[in-house]
């Protein structure tokens, strides 16, 4: 017999997600992939990676370099992760999040 997942949502959870703003979410999906990592769950931790990168914007053009030099990180996250580096790969996400998290002001 098969079990039921649980797929009942948190609606706190819920409503932070859709009340944050967009540098909050990515704080979010930092801690999601350090957590990750933490638990060695590559597969999470590369959905984490590809939200990342499908965040980058390389139309704008005075986004275009930032972007590249992210893809860059993401990219090494991504085989840090494929080579089960979680403790390298988690202390990434986990500088990031501090980073970004001073440059734009969310906790």
């Amino acid at each position: 017999m098969l079990q039921q997942q649980n797929t009942k949502t948190n609606p706190y959870l819920t409503q932070k997600v859709l009340t944050a703003s967009p540098e909050q979410l990515i704080a979010y999906v930092y801690d999601f992939g350090a957590v990750a990592c933490k638990q060695e769950n590559s597969v999470k931790a590369r959905r984490a990676v590809q939200t990342l990168i499908n965040s980058l914007n390389f139309d704008a053009v005075e986004a275009k370099k930032i972007s590249e030099t992210f893809f860059n990180i993401y990219r090494h996250l991504n085989y840090l992760i494929n080579n089960h580096k979680f403790t390298q790969a988690g202390s990434i996400f986990s500088e990031l999040k501090v980073t970004w998290s001073n440059a734009f002001g969310v906790h």
